[in-house]
């Protein structure tokens, strides 16, 4: 029992710590998958204004695009004896013949393509910053393509990404390694993808990252709480090792008086007879042996091991020695009983503990049961797992608190187990018998007219 709660208090504390890890993560990355978009769609306005600005004539031609052979102010990447786009180097063998003073006032005549607001112009952008567009009409017929400022994609290909584009749902996007806008006006749609290959390698090497260093947190973690969740249980072990102790004792201490009283019992019964005091002492005497011989069972079986001699035993004939007697006294109160019990079942364990199990749940059905009611036992296999069931017929006033019946001494009517003579242990037998065999026990009512008890060994 420790160490399922122990294990219980690490599950919990692990869910907590992965739920706000997974949170943490999450949010991080998507802010910088939104931050990294939110950038992206900024260069691609940035760049329709410019090239609205820039070249698109009464037509509606984009004049970086229109004329390849014109002095445009934006510097072509795949154009003939220009810069290369990366390092700024002559392309072609020929030379520039002309001084240096002509060479700097060309460079400084480059626009920048994108300027951010509010910051100077940086005489890089053109050569960091690749993109493509196309233009087209008002029936989406495509008259334009400008691949002039990327150097990776042809025209055929930028025609079939914009097809692609435009046959979806999406105004903008990622496709493929792009980033995409489609923006209207008067004289149709253009088409932008800005190349983002750089900034999505980096979103998915910070996703990559962080989730590495989640999970490295989150074992750094499992193990500190390995370590911490045994001193945390440390009280609690001495505080029920004590109460251990001190059931052990004090059952021996009872035991003793109680055979005393019941001896001296006898012996006034056997010199005066036998009368309504003498029998009341034989009831309390049996009660508390009952009950004392139930707090060392309960006791024993909150240990880690409870039965450290396991055997393999027959499952039914152990149930049908124990029915047995009940179907008699089921039947002599005019009660109907009825059992189904599947042959050739075998369990690993301590038949002796079964067996009060069984009579434990069949006592409860014959004491609970309204007069002429019925009780039913079942016990069967299926799916791999030994199933166990008592129903009878009572009446539920209140169906909530059907849980509560395996906490140790509590009664729902005190009035009743007084007459039936319930202590409320019982049931908390049943519970810790199952969960010693690594099952459950669980308790149902529909209609508040009858209860089911089914066990899952």
């Amino acid at each position: 029992m420790l160490k399922k709660m122990r294990w219980h208090f690490i599950l919990a504390a692990m869910a907590a710590v992965f739920i706000m890890l997974v949170v943490v993560l999450a949010g991080v990355n998507v802010w910088n998958y939104h931050n990294t978009a939110s950038r992206a769609d900024q260069r691609i306005q940035e760049i329709y204004t410019f090239e609205a600005g820039n070249g698109t004539d009464a037509a509606g031609e984009m004049g970086p695009a229109a004329d390849a052979s014109q002095n445009s102010e934006i510097p072509p990447v795949n154009a003939a004896n220009t810069s290369n786009p990366l390092t700024g180097q002559k392309l072609a063998e020929t030379k520039q013949s002309e001084d240096e003073p002509a060479q700097s006032e060309q460079t400084e005549s480059l626009p920048p393509v994108f300027p951010d607001p509010g910051q100077e112009r940086d005489p890089e952008a053109p050569y960091t910053t690749r993109f493509f567009l196309v233009k087209l009409d008002e029936n989406e017929e495509i008259t334009k393509v400008s691949t002039d400022f990327i150097a990776s994609v042809t025209q055929e290909e930028a025609e079939e990404y914009a097809r692609n584009i435009l046959n979806g749902k999406r105004k903008k996007g990622y496709y493929k390694n792009y980033r995409f806008q489609i923006l209207s006006d008067n004289n149709g749609k253009i088409v932008i993808f800005l190349n983002c290959s750089m900034e999505l390698h980096s979103a998915w090497n910070v996703l990559l990252i962080s989730c590495l260093m989640g999970i490295v947190c989150f074992f750094i973690v499992f193990l500190l709480v390995l370590l911490l969740s045994r001193r945390a249980m440390e009280p609690y072990i001495r505080n029920m090792e004590r109460q251990k102790r001190f059931i052990t004792d004090a059952s021996h201490e009872i035991k003793t008086p109680l055979t005393s009283i019941a001896t001296s019992v006898d012996v006034i019964e056997m010199e005066h007879g036998t009368d309504e005091w003498t029998d009341n002492i034989h009831k309390q005497t049996a009660k508390m042996s009952r009950m004392v011989a139930d707090l060392v069972t309960l006791s024993r079986l909150d240990e880690e091991n409870p039965f450290p001699e396991k055997i393999e035993f027959s499952l039914s004939d152990a149930v049908w020695e124990v029915a047995e007697p009940f179907a008699s006294l089921a039947k002599a109160q005019g009660k109907a009983y009825t059992q189904r019990i599947e042959e050739n079942l075998t369990l690993c364990g301590n038949p002796d503990s079964i067996r009060q199990m069984i009579s434990i749940l069949l006592d409860n059905a014959l004491k609970y049961s309204d007069e002429h009611g019925s009780i039913r036992l079942d016990v069967y296999k299926v799916h791999g797992k030994t199933k166990i069931e008592v129903f009878n017929t009572c009446i539920l006033e209140d169906t909530r608190n059907l849980p509560r019946l395996f906490d140790r001494f509590y009664r729902p009517d005190d009035s009743r187990s007084k007459k039936t003579g319930g202590t409320g242990i019982g049931l908390s037998i049943a519970q810790a018998v199952a969960e010693a065999y690594g099952g459950k026990i669980k308790v149902h009512s529909k209609d508040g007219k009858s209860i089911l008890f089914q066990v899952s060994i």
